[in-house]
């Protein structure tokens, strides 16, 4: 090995004073590649097995041959794990969304609902309103089988208004149709108002023309008893009703 190392040097030298060259960093020259030649020896051959990692158990760990292994496999697998993660980030952020969009449709739909509701009232009170003003003309002019047909229309319209009942009631007694006159004022009474005062004043005026006494006392002390403020009108009313008979 020596032999060959002062043949390479000698041959060095020489090609040096050929080429005109100091042939003093001969030898210089020499010791660093015979160091380069070292250190790829020791990259070709690899460590020794005993200062190779050891594992928690105590067993050698597998050595990683970096020149074979093959990359793609290793980005391939990488990626397929932060996909598994993104995938479930996704269905978290569209699980959460579609919450919220079913929460904001619900609300949505509400607020439609109550507006068609308010819109379609304001319409029907509209309507009831002109078929009770056309009732109110027709029992001016004493016509009070007219006037029920309107105070009907309004009813089918507005279903809670107790002074279309009030006003078909007063129809009724003025036709003697006791018995319809009677339902209506029960009506407001038990359905829509139970202190209401022309229910119970018409109510007691019914009862009078049937001679019913007892149902006319009550329904006259009921009169007073919810409408406290209105005692002087309740007797006018009755002073009236039996000077009519």
């Amino acid at each position: 090995m020596a032999a060959e190392e002062d043949q390479s040097i000698a041959k060095l030298k020489a090609t040096m004073a050929n080429c005109n060259l100091d042939t003093k960093n001969a030898d210089d020259f020499a010791e660093f590649e015979a160091t380069l030649a070292k250190i790829d020896d020791i990259l070709n051959n690899g460590a020794s097995h005993d200062d190779e990692p050891e594992a928690d158990d105590g067993k050698v760990k597998e050595k990683i041959d970096f020149d074979t292994i093959d990359v793609d496999k290793v980005r391939v697998k990488v990626r397929e794990n932060r996909t598994v993660i993104n995938r479930k980030s996704i269905q978290e952020d569209q699980d959460k969304q579609a919450k919220t969009m079913d929460q904001q449709t619900f609300m949505e739909q509400v607020e439609r609902d109550a507006n068609e509701r308010a819109e379609a009232r304001a319409k029907n009170e509209y309507d009831a309103e002109l078929q009770r003003s056309q009732g109110n003309e027709a029992f001016r002019n004493q016509k009070y089988e007219k006037a029920i047909l309107h105070y009907g229309k309004a009813i089918e319209k507005i279903k809670d208004s107790a002074i279309t009942y009030n006003n078909r009631a007063l129809c009724y007694i003025k036709l003697r149709n006791y018995k319809r006159a009677l339902q209506d004022c029960q009506h407001i009474l038990e359905k829509l108002h139970e202190t209401n005062l022309r229910a119970w004043l018409y109510r007691a005026t019914v009862y009078k023309r049937l001679n019913d006494t007892e149902n006319f006392e009550e329904s006259v002390a009921k009169a007073r008893e919810h409408n406290p403020k209105q005692l002087a009108y309740i007797d006018k009313y009755i002073k009236q009703m039996e000077a009519e008979e």
